[in-house]
């Protein structure tokens, strides 16, 4: 038993390296065939080009270098050698050898490799999923550093963490892979922290702002009783604002109605005195004044990603400028905006749903009870993931779809129903 977490970080085999090439073009042909990777507007933020004041600035860092030998490329280069790795770890530590033709089906099924393309950390949270549930068998503290560095990439990747180190604890029972979440959590917030403090520390940590800008953007009246009880003037044109906007019918859905509000302001709404002063107030307004109301959309949020409307977030036409082979892509041509590119994807969406519960009513019997236990983890961890971003940020199909591969991991495990009863590797 010594020997295996040295067994489970060898390198590669033939066999795993076929592998872990095929993945590779498999998650990567996306943006191969796009003609340019997928981005959306602060996909600059995530390429390398440089930090954003108020994204994760650990991506931006660590692809400064890769940025500058193949620009916006380095993100789903990155993204799809990760994953691609991730997989073959999962397959070491839980001693899987699926079929080729239905991994690769499950991958587009879960549409990873959509996301994989994208210069965006979404994928991000895969791997480090991956890395924590292997601490039983490689040194927690090791996964754990890098399983956080992974996840703050996002301001969520403490939380996840720390729900990992929960579940572990509660279902698996397994101190290292609480130890690993721990750490993963201590290691994302403090790598947030820090490289916030040497690279921007003037800028306002929007930690209260975000979910306040949530809830108003529902009820604008919040931001109305706000801008009355502290008789500031900026808020209240805020107010107006908020209301016009929310008149139009395409931004009936929308959640972040803050950011119009901020940029139309001219410079004169203080997102540090709104941080300071007004985020909370409104955020305990929200649970005092008629609560009912935004519980429903918090839950109409929640139940909207599995409903019959998959939309990505890949606009044809974006705020930030691009290079020129953006334009040329089929991205820019409004193909990820076209109903029938919406349509495909729900029905890969329904058929994984499909066909984890499919895997779940065949092979739930005659699976062992380690593999029970990290299928109730995977689905209280997408629960978990759904019900923050229904809270904080609303529809954005993205935060949703990051689960999805997730799901792929339980119905691997459910069909293949052979992986080895767990013995944590001696600490």
């Amino acid at each position: 038993m010594r020997m295996m977490p040295v067994a489970l970080l060898q390198r590669f085999t033939s066999k795993e390296a076929i592998w872990f090439y095929a993945l590779f073009a498999v998650l990567i042909l996306p943006a191969v065939l796009n003609g340019f990777p997928l981005v959306m507007s602060d996909s600059i933020a995530y390429s390398g080009k440089g930090a954003n004041w108020f994204r994760g600035k650990f991506p931006a860092l660590l692809l400064t270098l890769p940025y500058k030998l193949v620009g916006y490329w380095a993100m789903p280069i990155l993204n799809s050698a990760m994953v691609a790795g991730a997989w073959i770890l999962l397959f070491r530590f839980s001693d899987l050898r699926p079929s080729p033709l239905v991994l690769c089906i499950l991958i587009v099924l879960s549409l990873q490799p959509i996301y994989t393309s994208a210069v965006l950390v979404d994928a991000w949270f895969f791997p480090a999923i991956v890395l924590l549930l292997s601490a039983r068998k490689l040194p927690e503290v090791y996964v754990g550093i890098l399983a956080g560095l992974l996840l703050s990439g996002h301001g969520s990747g403490q939380i996840f963490a720390l729900v990992f180190a929960v579940l572990a604890a509660v279902l698996f029972r397994s101190r290292r892979q609480v130890v690993a979440g721990m750490v993963a959590a201590v290691i994302a917030f403090g790598m947030n922290v820090l490289l916030d403090a040497m690279i921007m520390p003037e800028t306002p940590r929007l930690s209260k702002t975000f979910p306040a800008a949530r809830v108003f953007s529902v009820q604008p009246e919040l931001l109305r009783r706000e801008a009355d009880r502290s008789g500031n003037l900026v808020l209240s044109e805020a107010a107006d604002e908020v209301a016009r906007i929310k008149t139009y019918p395409e931004n009936k859905g929308r959640r972040d109605l803050f950011w119009d509000v901020w940029k139309t302001s001219e410079g004169e709404f203080d997102l540090a005195k709104f941080e300071e002063h007004h985020a909370l107030p409104i955020l305990k307004d929200a649970f005092m004044f008629e609560p009912v109301p935004l519980a429903r959309t918090i839950f109409l949020d929640f139940l909207s990603y599995y409903g019959p409307a998959t939309q990505f977030d890949f606009q044809p036409v974006l705020s930030e400028p691009f290079p020129e082979p953006f334009y040329a892509s089929h991205q820019a041509k409004g193909f990820f905006a076209a109903v029938p590119v919406e349509l495909g994807a729900t029905i890969l969406r329904y058929g994984c749903y499909l066909a984890f519960a499919a895997a779940l009513f065949f092979g739930w019997r005659r699976t062992g009870a380690d593999i029970r236990r990290t299928i109730i983890g995977i689905g209280l961890i997408a629960i978990a993931n759904d019900a923050l971003f229904a809270l904080l940020s609303g529809p954005p199909d993205r935060y949703h779809h990051r689960i999805l591969p997730l799901l792929a991991i339980g119905t691997v495990l459910l069909i293949s129903g052979r992986v080895k009863q767990p013995v944590e590797a001696p600490a």
